[in-house]
């Protein structure tokens, strides 16, 4: 299936370029398309309370990832002709309307999801589970790094922190294209899709 899973980074909260992003991938609508969302400002509040609390793995990864639906909520609400969908139907039917989904992951990897509920398991590889789940093979992160201007090389970017240490390996099991794009690339995304 020529369908898209795209990771809009936490990083883009408080980025000129997080409406853009939205503004081009509405453009793309017809494209199947799936926004994953980040966690940020929602999932550094989780970070925080952890560092207070000391909360039990799994609880803070549960939390973070409700950081992630409200990160999405957030998104679906700076462009409104997305569909917020949190099962495969849901997204299925959004893109049977022409509409690009946004995921609400809560639900699903409560479920469903049998990676490990660590801060290393991050919506980066999340964002692989769902990408495999659905049947996709294409995956775009969109990250603030600048690390990824100058590297796209998965392995590299994962040894450097700009992404998950469970990622490159996950791809490579799942047999998906992953990309890697800053958030002003996204002239370059034009040309991906």
């Amino acid at each position: 299936m020529n369908a898209w899973a795209i990771k809009i980074g936490g990083s883009l909260y408080d980025s000129q370029y997080l409406t853009k992003w939205l503004s081009t991938i509405d453009e793309h609508s017809n494209k199947n398309i799936v926004i994953i969302p980040g966690g940020g400002p929602f999932a550094d509040q989780v970070r925080q309370a952890d560092e207070t609390h000391h909360l039990e793995q799994i609880h803070a990864h549960n939390m973070a990832v409700m950081g992630m639906q409200q990160y999405g909520t957030l998104l679906a609400s700076l462009c409104p002709n997305m569909i917020l969908a949190n099962t495969t139907d849901k997204i299925h039917m959004a893109w049977k309307n022409s509409k690009t989904a946004i995921w609400e992951p809560y639900e699903m990897l409560s479920e469903e999801c049998e990676l490990d509920r660590s801060w290393d398991v991050t919506s980066d590889s999340l964002s692989v589970w769902l990408a495999k789940k659905l049947g996709l093979k294409n995956l775009l992160l969109v990250k603030s790094s600048n690390d990824v201007l100058n590297e796209k090389n998965i392995t590299i970017l994962s040894n450097k922190n700009c992404i998950d240490p469970y990622f490159s390996e996950f791809v490579n099991q799942s047999n998906i294209n992953a990309y890697v794009l800053h958030k002003s690339e996204l002239s370059e995304f034009k040309n991906l899709v």
